[in-house]
């Protein structure tokens, strides 16, 4: 592959930057008196949403200023000097500064590093995907290849099976209960470092060397990139990460509590949190309250009789929610503060009713809980709340859906599939997908797991799995599995797919190259929302003295995040969904399409380029935007107008006001993160409406 001449002069200019980085950092580094806290920001958006948070409680200091592009930013000897003097760094990651990890080696900076994507689902496309599917009786587990919808392998058991996913979504965990039994299939799909990107690869599956015995295990919670399975039989919690199915000299510990139950762990990283059972009555199965306990097993917070009849358990944010006789159990963490709340039920819940199982979301600050034959309940831990939401009938299975968290998923004993509103309550759309079943000892029922914008239900009376398109609720696949098909796993990674418009290899060089993830992941402000609560959590880590401001501030920035969601669904509703398509330069507003309804068409990709496309493939593309009827299309303020007016003036489309895309303003309203999108929102209305 060629290399550009900006290429080649951004190379020498770096390698001149570096020596002078090594002369200054060491006296960059000299301790300082200054008492703030100081802060990078990588980019002014990153910036933005840090000072909402942070207040007047630290220094911030701007690598990539207002109006400049993130994607040909050249660093300096000051900032390598900025880099030095920091204690936090706050950045995109999924490679959007390609530039930080010279610039951070070179200043010899020690501050901690926040990827404010860390706790985001990045947008890919090229998805491979397996299945792993137990049986009802004790027939071999099977694994189904979702490119082309066959079984590709079957893995003998020894007893029925629950199948479950590792934390990166590459190894299947198989807990065989009544045999005792933990193994794990390998998937054949991973992540690959190539140093300067990740690669996704394909190869066979198998079944690892990894066996572990247990007593009675059963209960799975993934948390944190840890993986914690309770056995029933002795009362023992086994902590164990992926590199356990890799290596077996990888290292697991085991907490012991005071005897046999039916019980949970929860992996909180540095501590885990373990059921406390009831010491007085051998024969009450359940646990009675909580502990969290380090990884040395000392006890460092202990509840123990705070939730009577605790079954169910999941995470959302700093919470971990427990299902309970009477009660919800909310476990929150504030640094190595831990604390609970009890949301009780309100007096007129019919007796028996009760929440035993609990699903969370990473996006949403709401859990689900079951809640009753026909019944959910919606758990807010931040208002203290629970909301009863009422289905049509008993219910097999439910998980919130895989994208945004917002839709509740759920298979009623008709057959039916259910998309459900998760905070109105109200069933959306509805599909036919499954033969109607019953609730009766020994008989299985569906099993369900939902990933991207599908869902995966078994159908243990016809044999098959069903794959159903959850936006548009409709059956797109059966896959055939014979015998009688109950849990599943979905296992694999995520690839990017090449753009609609990509250039054959030899027409031009992209001078930055983003990798297999799309980083623009503000556009969405449902994730601007999940990178302040990471900034949040990261400054409270920092600086304790000033938890309490940092929360204030992080809830109050929120409200006005929540409320500029509403107002874009809104704006976005005078839009005929015909019109829906965004043309911008480069594709930065995916997130921004996937959460409001759009496609995107980009003539250079999720990256920005000096260099036009080829004009085979730029003429393509106005071919095509002509057969859609693009009404609009969109310059934005770090890329060269002149693309788009080409665009427009071939196309016959209007030239809509240009777009705020990787980069805040300098002054004005959109020198502000809100302000940048009510102005986005406002261009696209108004030249698409």
């Amino acid at each position: 592959m060629r290399t550009s001449l900006f290429a080649r002069r951004r190379g020498a200019l770096l390698a001149l930057f570096l020596v002078l980085a090594l002369l200054i950092a060491p006296l960059a580094a000299l301790p300082t008196r200054a008492a703030t806290l100081k802060i990078v920001a990588t980019t002014s958006i990153v910036a933005d949403l840090v000072k909402n948070v942070v207040g007047q409680n630290a220094e911030i200091i701007t690598l990539v200023p207002a109006d400049s592009d993130a994607h040909t930013f050249e660093p300096s000897p000051a900032d390598s000097a900025a880099l030095a003097e920091a204690a936090l760094i706050f950045e995109i990651g999924l490679g959007f500064e390609e530039w930080l990890d010279d610039l951070y080696e070179a200043s010899g900076s020690q501050a901690k590093r926040i990827a404010l994507a860390s706790g985001i689902q990045p947008l890919a496309t090229n998805t491979m995907l397996r299945l792993l599917v137990s049986d009802h009786e004790t027939a071999a587990t099977k694994l189904i290849d979702l490119d082309n919808g066959k079984v590709i392998a079957h893995y003998a058991v020894d007893a029925p099976t629950y199948p479950y996913t590792s934390p990166s979504g590459r190894f299947g965990v198989k807990i065989q209960t009544n045999a005792n039994l933990i193994t794990a299939v390998d998937s054949g799909i991973a992540l690959e470092d190539h140093g300067d990107h990740m690669h996704a690869y394909k190869r066979d599956a198998k079944l690892t060397d990894f066996k572990a015995q247990g007593s009675t295990p059963i209960h799975y919670v993934a948390h944190v990139g840890q993986i914690a399975i309770f056995n029933d039989g002795n009362g023992e919690a086994m902590l164990l990460t992926e590199r356990n199915f890799e290596s077996a000299e990888a290292e697991m510990l085991t907490f012991k509590t005071a005897r046999g139950h039916h019980g949970v762990a929860v992996p909180l990283g540095d501590r885990i949190v373990v059921s406390v059972p009831d010491t007085q009555n051998a024969d009450y199965a359940l646990p009675l309250g909580i502990e969290v306990r380090d990884m040395q097993d000392n006890i460092v917070a202990s509840f123990p009789d705070q939730c009577p009849g605790l079954h169910g358990e999941a995470s959302s944010g700093a919470f971990v929610a427990f299902g309970c006789t009477d009660r919800v159990l909310v476990l929150e963490r504030n640094g190595n503060a831990f604390s609970v709340k009890s949301l009780r039920y309100a007096p007129e819940t019919p007796s028996g009713t009760r929440v035993g199982t609990v699903v969370g979301h990473e996006k949403q600050n709401f859990l689900i809980g079951n809640f009753g034959q026909t019944g959910l309940v919606r758990i807010d831990p931040i208002a203290e709340t629970l909301t009863p939401i009422t289905l049509p009938m008993r219910y097999s299975a439910f998980r919130l859906d895989a994208e945004t968290g917002e839709k509740i998923i759920v298979v009623t004993a008709d057959g039916n599939l259910h998309r459900v509103d998760a905070i109105s309550g109200e069933i959306e759309a509805s599909v036919e997908a499954v033969t109607p079943f019953v609730f009766r000892n020994r008989v299985p029922r569906p099993g369900l797991a939902v990933v991207r914008h599908f869902a995966y239900v078994t159908d243990p009376a016809s044999g098959e799995v069903v794959e159903v398109d959850i936006e548009a609720m409709v059956v797109t696949r059966r896959f055939v599995t014979e015998g009688k098909p109950v849990r599943l796993a979905v296992l694999g990674v995520l690839e990017m797919e090449e753009e609609d418009h990509d250039h054959a290899e030899g027409d031009h060089d992209h001078d930055h190259e983003h990798g297999m993830f799309d980083p623009h992941i503000w556009t969405d402000v449902a994730n601007a929302q999940v990178m302040v609560r990471t900034i949040r959590d990261a400054l409270v880590a920092a600086d304790a003295e000033n938890a309490a401001a940092y929360r204030n501030a992080a809830t109050a920035y929120l409200a006005e995040l929540g409320a500029l969601d509403r107002f874009v669904r809104e704006q976005i509703g005078q839009i005929p969904e015909a019109n829906r398509v965004l043309v911008t330069p480069h594709n930065a507003f995916a997130y921004f399409a996937e959460r409001y309804g759009f496609k995107t068409v980009s003539p250079l990709g999720v990256t920005t380029s000096e260099i036009d496309p080829a004009a085979g493939a730029l003429a393509e593309l106005i071919e095509e935007l002509k057969a859609m009827g693009v009404k609009a299309v969109f310059p934005d303020n770090t890329s060269n107008p002149r693309l788009m007016e080409l665009i427009a003036s071939e196309t016959g489309a209007t030239l809509g006001k240009a777009l705020i895309a990787d980069a805040l303003t300098a002054e004005g309203e959109t020198a502000t993160y809100i302000g940048k999108v009510r102005h986005n929102v406002a261009a696209i209305v108004e030249a698409l409406k």
